[in-house]
Order: structure tokens, then sequence, then C-alpha cells
């Protein structure tokens, strides 16, 4: 049945998408690969939080620039995403290790050694559990980001001659609707890998249990973290978007007038050699 379901999703893809729907798919190995690579890494005692980090930036230029190719749009969403993972890594590590977010939870697994697994795994939990948030956090705020850049280089190359105040006046309402949807689709996504968690917590524990336990406290700190990281790469992408391909709309237009300036020069000249 899971090959069955996996054939079904990649012949849509190719359907839907083309050449486009490969990369993706491509793109989702490699980054596959990025995480087991980024695994073996932090099991082999290397820091899981420069692991993570490594991964992630690693992981952006595969979404972003094979995926998306090498254009104006993916290098203003990278530069966006980098500004946001170097703002969010303190506000993770605060509210991880303030919450005491690290560890198994003892309403999902009891770790004894009889199930097999072992206490002492040498792994900072705090900074593998950071390692988790950032990665969390990556889907969210690169689909963000090339979604707002996108829009901005469409709404640049269909209105040539807009001033850059108008650009991103345009820019900000389109980026208020993309936030509102992936704050939704980042709260959806929470809920439901979660709702049997939730329906165990509401048949079995009180409120106060609930509120104060460790594992609703760190699904709390990711879904925040998510939308907070939403929240900085809506600006942070709109500002540096409407910039930076406002900037290039504009060198492109003074270089294809030089170009006509000088082809009509060439023109003139030869009309004057001739006899």
């Amino acid at each position: 049945m899971l090959i069955a379901l996996t054939a079904i999703l990649f012949i849509l893809i190719f359907i839907v998408c083309g050449d486009k729907g490969t990369k993706s798919i491509i793109s989702t190995v490699m980054n596959a690969v990025l995480l087991l690579l980024a695994i073996f890494l932090i099991y082999k005692n290397f820091n899981p939080m420069l692991v993570t980090i490594a991964c992630c930036v690693m992981i952006s230029v595969v979404t972003l620039f094979y995926q998306n190719e090498v254009n104006i749009k993916s290098k203003v969403a990278f530069l966006s995403v980098l500004v946001v993972i170097i703002v969010v890594i303190p506000l993770i590590y605060f509210m991880a290790y303030g919450a005491n977010a690290a560890g198994f939870n003892p309403e999902e697994y009891e770790i004894t050694d009889s199930n097999g697994y072992t206490r002492n795994i040498d792994v900072s939990m705090l900074a593998l559990q950071i390692s988790i948030m950032l990665i969390a956090l990556m889907g969210t705020i690169i689909d963000t980001a090339v979604a707002i850049t996108s829009s901005i280089y469409e709404i640049r190359s269909n209105n040539k001659d807009l001033s850059l105040q108008a650009l991103m006046k345009s820019s900000f309402k389109v980026s208020k609707a993309v936030l509102s949807t992936s704050i939704h689709t980042i709260f959806y996504i929470y809920i439901a890998e979660y709702m049997t968690l939730l329906i165990q917590y509401m048949t079995d524990y009180s409120l106060s249990y609930i509120i104060n336990s460790q594992s609703f406290a760190r699904e709390l700190i990711s879904v925040s973290i998510s939308g907070i990281g939403c929240c900085l790469v809506v600006p942070v992408a709109t500002v540096a978007g409407a910039v930076l391909i406002s900037r290039q709309g504009q060198i492109r237009v003074k270089g294809g007038v030089k170009a006509k300036l000088k082809a009509g020069a060439t023109v003139k000249s030869k009309s004057k050699l001739r006899p």
C-alpha cells in the first residue's frame, strides 16, 4: 500500500508540475540524505546544533537554488531565511531551556532498559531538542519566503514603471495573505499530528496537568517558534525582495537603453561611411 501511494504521488507530481515536479522529487531525496547525514554525525558525537545549522543551510541551498534555480527570487529568499535563522536561534534556546523541553516524554515513551533503550546516549538532549525545533522551522520559512519573493517578482515584471514605494506597498498586501495561510497551515499540521495525544490528555489528565506537561509545552513551543519565524520572514523577504528586485529591474532597463543607444550610434556611423 505504501509503495502504491508513493507511486501515485510521483505520477501526479509529474503530470501537474512536469520538470519542476521532477526537480522537487530529486531535491526531496537530497534533503532526506542531508538529514540522515546530520543524524549520523550527531550519533558520532558531533555538536548537534552546529550540525543542524549546517544541514539547514544546505537544505536551503538545495531547495532554493536547485529546485527553484539560481535567480533573484531564490537569492532573496535564501538571504531572508539566513537572517531569520540567526535571529530565531537565541529565542529557541531561551524557550527550550526555560521550559526544560528536552528528553523523552513520559506520556509517549517509557524509557527502560527492558524495552531496549539506553538512558545514556551521550548527546545533549537540550541541543537535540533545539535542533528538532530548528528543522521544523525551516520548512515553513522557506515556503513563505519563496511565495513572497515570487509574488514580488511577478508584480515587478508586470508593472515595470512601478516605484519602489508602490512596489513595497503592493508586496506587503500579498505578504499578509501569504502569512495568514502559512499560520493556518502550521496550526492544522500540529493539531492533526498530535490529535491522539490530545484525546488521551482529555481522557486521562486534568487541565492543570495538561498545561504543565512536558510534551504539551514542547509542541506549543514548536508551534510558536514556527509562527514567529513566519512572522519574521514576511517583513524581511518583503523589504529585501522589493529593494533588490526593483534595483535589478532598473539595472536591466538602463542596460537595455544603453544597448539601444549603442546600436543606434553604430547604424548612424555605418550610414555616414556609405558613399
